[in-house]
């Protein structure tokens, strides 16, 4: 008799620790759920915050470029993927993603999105290659480039590329409206400030 009731009171005991933690198993899991969204909650804030303050440093950066070389328009391009073709491959895109704009300058931003890469071949080349430096756009082989350029009012341009992890991802660039680029311009001092931005722009 002793024997059945000890058993009993085993038995009760081991209910009342498996009902323990069972609780404590649902408390754990519930404040786990709970922690998790907070957590990534913050880090969507963090992004939208990191992005916002990375753009203004990069047009106070752009805007910086423009008047130190007097140009007309500052602008980066960003490269992003568009329509997917029937054998997999995606139509490549490029649009202005940044641009500043000095008084009486018209802005390009609205006009110049989700534009094909495939129709500006050998100027984007030209870019990859540090070598998109004109004084005069008429000099520019390409005739899409050529004529898109006229049409913005353009008389010269210059750009560089920006690279994330040895792929291009974007490139910086100024316009010359009124007056034309000087012929002295020095390419190089210009890309050590478009590297910065790139080093921004890719943080």
């Amino acid at each position: 008799m002793n024997e059945l009731k000890n058993i009993l009171e085993q038995l009760r005991k081991a209910k009342t620790i498996l009902l323990i933690l069972l609780f404590v198993s649902f408390i754990l899991f519930y404040y786990k759920s709970l922690i998790t969204e907070v957590v990534e909650s913050k880090v969507k804030k963090d992004e939208i915050k990191h992005d916002i303050n990375n753009s203004i440093l990069i047009h106070q950066m752009l805007n910086d470029l423009m008047l130190r070389y007097k140009a007309d328009r500052g602008y980066i391009f960003r490269f992003h993927n568009g329509i997917q073709f029937y054998d997999g491959t995606h139509k490549n895109h490029q649009s202005l993603a940044y641009e500043v704009c000095n008084r009486g300058i018209s802005s390009e931003a609205m006009q110049l999105q989700n534009l094909p890469t495939s129709l500006f071949p050998r100027f984007l080349q030209e870019i990859m290659l540090n070598r998109m430096c004109y004084s005069d756009i008429n000099d520019i082989k390409e005739n899409a480039t050529r004529i898109a350029l006229h049409e913005q009012g353009i008389k010269s341009l210059v750009a560089c590329p920006v690279f994330k992890d040895g792929k291009f991802t974007a490139y910086v660039g100024l316009d010359f409206v009124k007056d034309s680029i000087n012929k002295d311009f020095n390419y190089h001092e210009f890309k050590h400030q478009t590297d910065e931005i790139g080093r921004i722009l890719n943080q």
